[in-house]
């Protein structure tokens, strides 16, 4: 998360933030604007693993 964008007036209990989307070395790749129930938002301490892909299909290649 970048920031929440505090010139907006959400519902209560919802907030409009800035994020960036990251690819699967962590790295941004596009910025995004998202509108949150603030109860669902989670804190990540470090990027969740990642599984393996189901058997018969190949996983996506980086860019």
């Amino acid at each position: 998360m970048i920031r929440e964008l505090t010139d907006r007036h959400p519902y209560h209990g919802w907030s409009w933030i800035e994020a960036y989307e990251l690819d699967a070395r962590g790295t941004a790749v596009a910025k995004r604007e998202l509108f949150v129930l603030l109860d669902g938002v989670r804190w990540l301490s470090r990027a969740p693993a990642r599984r393996a892909a189901p058997p018969g299909r190949t996983a996506p290649r980086d860019r």
